[in-house]
C-alpha cells in the first residue's frame, strides 16, 4: 500500500499504551528519511526533571502505591488524587518539566531543520496528571490550560486509540485492564474537547499508518 508523503515541522502521536504509537512513529522517520528529510524520532515519556523529589517525597508518605506483576515488571501507581494538596501541586511540577522538554527536544531541533516526530506528546501528560489527580476537568484548569499552550502551533497532532481490553492483551506492564480504561476515558475527553486527530489502531498495521500520513497530507 502507497502513501503519499507530505509532513510538517513536528509529528506528535499521542495514545495510551498499546496503541502503536511507537511502532508508527518510526515507522514515519524511516519514511522521511527514504525520502530525503532531515527527521529525529524523539520519545516523550513523562517528563521527570524537577518531578523526582516531588515523587521521591509522595512515595514516602505513601501515595506511591507499586505493583509487581507476574514478569516481575514492577509498575507503579501516582495516588495523588487522595492527597488535596498533593493534586494541586502535582501538574505544576510536571508542567516546568514539560516546558524544559518541549524547548529541548521539539523547538531547538526544529529551528535546525529537522523534522520531529514525537512518540507521546504534551496531551499524554496531560492524561497521565488526570488519572494521578482524579481531576479530569484539568486541561481546562490553569496548569492545564498553560501545557496546552506548549503544543507548538507548526505541530500536527494524532491520537492512535484502541479498545481498553485490545491494549491490554498488547500491554505486558500494567496490573489489569482498569489502568487502561480509565486512561481511555481521560483520552476521549480530551480528543472531544479539543478536537484532537483520531485514527483506529485496531485496524491492520498498514492501513493505520496510511490514515497517519492522510492526515499530516491534510494539515500542510
Amino acid at each position: 500500500m502507497r502513501c503519499s508523503l507530505s509532513v510538517p515541522k513536528a509529528v506528535c502521536l499521542v495514545g495510551g499504551d498499546g496503541t502503536g504509537k511507537t511502532a508508527h512513529a518510526k515507522k514515519i522517520v524511516s519514511d522521511l528519511r527514504k525520502a530525503g528529510f532531515k527527521c529525529r524520532y524523539v520519545w516523550f515519556g513523562q517528563p521527570y526533571l524537577f518531578s523526582y523529589p516531588f515523587m521521591f517525597l509522595c512515595s514516602r508518605l505513601g501515595y506511591t502505591k507499586k505493583h509487581i506483576l507476574q514478569n516481575r515488571v514492577v509498575c507503579k501507581e501516582h495516588q495523588y488524587h487522595k492527597n488535596k494538596a498533593l493534586a494541586t501541586v502535582w501538574p505544576w511540577v510536571q508542567l516546568f518539566d514539560l516546558a524544559v522538554l518541549v524547548l529541548t527536544r521539539v523547538y531547538l531541533p526544529v529551528w535546525r531543520g529537522i523534522i520531529v516526530v514525537c512518540d507521546r506528546f504534551v496531551y499524554d501528560t496531560l492524561v497521565e496528571l488526570m488519572t494521578d489527580t482524579g481531576n479530569s476537568n484539568l486541561p481546562w484548569r490553569t496548569a492545564g490550560k498553560l501545557m496546552r499552550s506548549l503544543n507548538p502551533s507548526f505541530s500536527v497532532v494524532i491520537r492512535l486509540n484502541v479498545d481498553a481490553q485490545t491494549a491490554f492483551e498488547r500491554k505486558n506492564d500494567v496490573p489489569d485492564v482498569r489502568f487502561l480504561r480509565l486512561r481511555r476515558e481521560n483520552y476521549q475527553i480530551i480528543g472531544r474537547q479539543l478536537n484532537i486527530k483520531t485514527v483506529d489502531a485496531e485496524q491492520p498495521f498498514d492501513v493505520v499508518h496510511c490514515q497517519i500520513m492522510e492526515c499530516l497530507k491534510g494539515s500542510v
